[in-house]
């Protein structure tokens, strides 16, 4: 068997689809792909798109995520989707074409021999858990397996292999090399559960906060035992949010930086919080250490254990270095003697919070004048039908879509949290289609961020992907113009056509690529339209024409702690939150 149709068979049992681009380098498995009827090869128009939609494909599907690049250019171009997995935990596997095995580098110090060779290697490593070079074909079948097992175990996260183009049309060894995984030793931890228990025994007001370690580990239904069975109060990571229904009474909300009033003063006044796979970023706690959660005793379950490490963590009073998915089946099979009556009063003052400091408001829905985006959003969550999946980009549409959350229904939702480049939801559409085509999904996206991947609407048009594309247009660079207002007097630069941005007509490109395309233009017309258009069969394109003074807010200015977003509420009123 030639070795890439070896590589075809081996990937077809663990996925139905291989995303990228076709290059001299990799057209022996690109032509083994097409030949191999379990997998199919979708051949995007740029490899950055292609692995986005590779990352995406993972995130609904859980299968695994498959990129192909071509050396050189293909490579630098996928790189882009690389990040987005290695910070956001998603495994994937990055196949690397190379030039022949002769024509690669011994001496590292020479820039180049190879048609397009290039030190990927080194390149990589930061954002990989794992990278190889073969150039031995009795290795191939070890590396494939080994690279597999690292993508998938521990800390989740992508892995390259370099394949040279004479090697991938080599013959495959009658005797295979098998890598054998090593026996995992689970570290001994029943102390630390009986030091949780007794913490939580005595908090009058607990607060579980539910990352994406839950998520990855399939470990949500273990969360959710734990919420049942105690009445205990949560809150999610933008990660997780999707997962639990916000009208819930025990569900605190979203927090951080950029989310909402009401999660924030529960994180903030809560005595103890108990994080299941989070990842303490600034996007979490803030800038100011010494006020994140100063009432509360902090416990942080984590996989990774460099994560205690960070020289910006906070004060946590216990560290537990395990898979989230084994500390929660130990912690469900105990029975803890939680105080119910100050529970119930935790309870009550958490949705105090939450009615009290609602996102939407009366302006919001009254605004005639273009489209509300806090407006729009609402309106979304109450339109778009069961199990879609909705992907916002980044920068404000992101934030908007996180602080107006409406769960009342099953839906998948998720972007590039961590990494967060621009142009993203378009291209990861295609891979979320990919993975459940049942589905209508929703990629909102920035007007400033639709140039990042636009050549991939000619992807979405080939294949026919049921993709809404909702365009949040407010003519330039929103949640930066907010910035410069902050720090720089609203001196704006490179923001609008004024300041020298100049973005393209959204609808007519549309057209171009053969799309079909409709204009929002005020609440009224969002009101009327919206869930006729999202009704619609295949693929369309909605400008949505948001207010450009439109803003983020609530939101944290920079030095502020948690519970004192912008716009500012008198510090009185902050003072007997605080209290309480």
């Amino acid at each position: 068997m030639k070795v890439s149709d070896y590589i075809a068979n081996f990937l077809s049992k663990h996925t139905d689809y291989a995303y990228g681009g076709q290059g001299s380098s990799v057209i022996h498995f690109i032509d083994s792909l097409k030949k191999n009827n379990k997998i199919k090869f979708i051949s995007g128009q740029s490899e950055q798109g292609s692995s986005l939609a590779a990352d995406a494909y993972h995130r609904v599907s859980g299968k695994l995520g498959v990129t192909l690049g071509t050396s050189g250019p293909g490579i630098i171009n996928f790189l882009q989707g690389m990040a987005c997995s290695y910070f956001d935990s998603i495994p994937g596997l990055y196949i690397a074409g190379a030039p022949t095995i002769d024509n690669i580098r011994k001496n590292k110090k020479i820039r180049q021999i190879g048609f397009q060779e290039m030190e990927v290697q080194d390149m990589v490593k930061p954002i990989c858990k794992y990278c190889k070079i073969i150039t031995k074909i009795d290795d191939l079948s070890y590396e494939l397996e080994k690279a597999l097992y690292i993508a998938n175990h521990g800390r989740k996260g992508p892995v390259l292999l370099e394949i040279p183009d004479d090697l991938s049309r080599m013959q495959m060894p009658k005797k295979l090399k098998k890598y054998k995984i090593k026996k995992q030793i689970n570290k001994r931890f029943d102390y630390k559960i009986s030091q949780v228990t007794k913490m939580i025994e005595r908090s009058k007001k607990p607060l579980f906060i539910i990352g994406n370690g839950a998520q990855t580990s399939n470990s949500l239904n273990e969360v959710r035992k734990l919420i049942k069975k105690f009445k205990i109060p949560y809150a999610c990571t933008w990660a997780t949010a999707h997962n639990f229904l916000t009208t819930d009474k025990l569900n605190a909300g979203v927090f951080g930086v950029a989310a909402t009033r009401f999660g924030n003063f529960s994180l903030q006044t809560a005595d103890l919080l108990l994080f299941l796979g989070t990842r303490l970023s600034a996007q979490i706690v803030g800038s100011d250490l010494n006020q994140f959660a100063p009432k509360a005793k902090k416990i942080l379950v984590e996989i990774d254990k460099e994560e205690f490490t960070n020289h910006r963590l906070p004060k946590v009073d216990l560290k537990i270095n395990c898979d989230v998915r084994i500390f929660l089946n130990k912690i469900n099979k105990i029975n803890f003697k939680i105080d119910k009556s100050e529970i119930n009063k935790w309870t009550k003052k958490i949705n105090f919070y939450k009615n009290k400091y609602k996102v939407l408001t009366k302006k919001n829905i009254n605004h005639k004048k273009n489209v509300d985006p806090y407006f729009f959003f609402d309106h979304m969550f109450d339109v778009v039908k069961k199990n879609s999946i909705i992907i916002p980009d980044a920068s404000a549409n992101l934030i908007w879509a996180y602080q107006a959350l409406k769960i009342e229904k099953k839906l998948n939702m998720f972007t590039a949290f961590n990494h967060s480049p621009m142009g993203y939801s378009m291209a990861a559409g295609i891979g979320a289609w990919f993975a459940d085509k049942k589905n209508t999904v929703i990629a909102i996206i920035g007007d400033g961020s639709m140039p990042m991947n636009i050549q991939e609407l000619e992807t979405i048009k080939n294949f026919n992907c049921n993709i809404k594309i909702v365009v949040i247009n407010n003519k330039g660079y929103s949640l930066i113009k907010q910035t410069q207002e902050t720090w720089l007097n609203s001196n704006y630069a490179g923001v609008d056509k004024e300041s020298g941005l100049s973005l393209p007509n959204n609808c007519k490109i549309a057209g171009a690529y053969g799309i079909k395309s409709v204009v929002l233009k005020d609440n009224n017309h969002v009101k009327k339209n919206l869930k006729k258009i999202i009704n619609i069969a295949g693929p369309i394109l909605v400008d949505v024409m948001i207010d450009p003074k439109a803003r983020v807010k609530p939101k944290i200015e920079f030095g502020k702690p948690l519970h004192n977003m912008s716009p500012l509420l008198p510090v009185n009123e902050i003072s007997e939150i605080l209290k309480n």
